[in-house]
């Protein structure tokens, strides 16, 4: 891709790195699944140092992602819904949702405690990836002005690079206070 930012905000890329085997091979995907497991695993690897099992976090998350609803395809609401769920006796994290990913983004990602964030691609944007869900840890703009992010796609790639104008809704996790 031409013309992406040379410097990126946010968080390092290394950290994200341990989920490039985290690849989803589902027809049809469950992209929604895999981005709201690498979030709670990344937010409990933060807070613990303990990793979840890979296979156990993804199967307890698909039943209440991607296999509620009687529709094809996962929404932003799914998504929250599924993490509440997940977490339903945490105390320590609240689940949070926008619609406009280039606003939210690089406040979430530049404040004192950044947190990677589930963002939604849609074919209706002209994303490459159609409608897909990816972890963003990282946010840029290149010269001309146009804002990127960079993340986990759940097709082997952690470092992604995708324009935010190609994105819509995101969920994230905010410490309780």
């Amino acid at each position: 891709m031409s013309d992406v930012p040379t410097k990126w905000l946010g968080l390092p890329p290394a950290r994200f790195m341990k989920y490039k085997n985290w690849i989803n091979k589902e027809r049809p995907g469950i992209c929604g699944t895999y981005c709201a497991s690498v979030l709670v695993h990344d937010a409990i690897y933060q807070r613990t140092k303990h990793s979840l099992p890979k296979k156990v976090l993804l199967n307890g998350m698909r039943v209440v992602v991607d296999d509620v609803m009687p529709y094809r395809g996962t929404f932003y609401w799914d998504l929250a819904h599924g993490i509440r769920r997940m977490l339903s006796h945490s105390k320590i994290w609240r689940v949070k949702t926008g619609i406009l990913t280039e606003r939210i983004v690089p406040e979430i990602l530049s404040s004192e405690n950044p947190r990677p964030i589930i963002v939604g691609t849609t074919r209706y944007l002209n994303s490459k990836y159609k409608n897909h869900w990816l972890v963003v840890y990282g946010y840029g703009y290149n010269e001309a002005g146009k804002l990127f992010y960079r993340g986990y796609d759940n097709h082997g790639r952690y470092k992604t690079i995708i324009p935010a104008s190609q994105t819509m809704c995101c969920v994230w996790l905010e410490d309780r206070l």
